[in-house]
């Protein structure tokens, strides 16, 4: 858990004194924003869904979204582990910079807090229990960095290895009667 997460969860004391704040929650307009990966829990779902089978494994991601001068939000993701969302998995994975190939298994690296990547985000409206209007944002999609993005953490993933130096050996050659730069038009 990083700092901020940490001093979020602070314990008030009813004894002492609380700091007045104004709501902090900001919607950004649907769009393609930056972002970082604060939390991750790996759970199990226990719900009542025709979609998603109870006991199914799940990656909960805290992802906070900079909208520059709109502000930041916070937008909790599931990344449900079913042959059905592999999809999503390659989405989310790629879009943070792993390297994954169409059509062939990959391992992903699940230690993702502190990584970046980019998503475009949609707006949704919805109704609360107290019967108000209100919205919040949803991921619509991860983008991969060959959509125009680059992750700041592409380097930190998948190490360069330098190519060794090779000899390079002498092949005798044939004449070909052939001398560059003559006939040429």
């Amino acid at each position: 858990m990083n700092n901020n997460m940490m001093n979020d969860n602070e314990f008030l004391s009813f004894d002492g004194p609380i700091t007045a704040e104004e709501s902090q929650f900001v919607t950004l307009p649907e769009g393609t924003y930056p972002f970082q990966v604060i939390n991750m829990d790996r759970k199990r779902y226990s719900g009542n869904s025709t979609k998603i089978p109870n006991g199914a494994p799940f990656a909960e991601v805290q992802l906070r979204f900079d909208g520059g001068d709109k502000g930041t939000t916070t937008v909790t993701e599931r990344l449900y582990l079913l042959k059905s969302m592999q999809w999503k998995l390659t989405e989310f994975f790629r879009c943070l910079g792993q390297q994954i190939v169409t059509g062939q298994p990959f391992q992903p690296n699940w230690n993702i807090v502190g990584k970046t990547g980019t998503a475009e985000l949609s707006v949704h409206q919805y109704t609360n229990r107290n019967g108000e209007e209100r919205t919040n944002n949803q991921v619509k999609r991860f983008k991969a960095p060959e959509d125009g993005t680059t992750p700041q953490n592409v380097a930190q993933q998948q190490p360069v290895q330098q190519a060794q130096p090779q000899p390079v050996q002498q092949q005798p050659q044939q004449s070909t009667g052939y001398t560059p730069g003559i006939g040429m038009f």
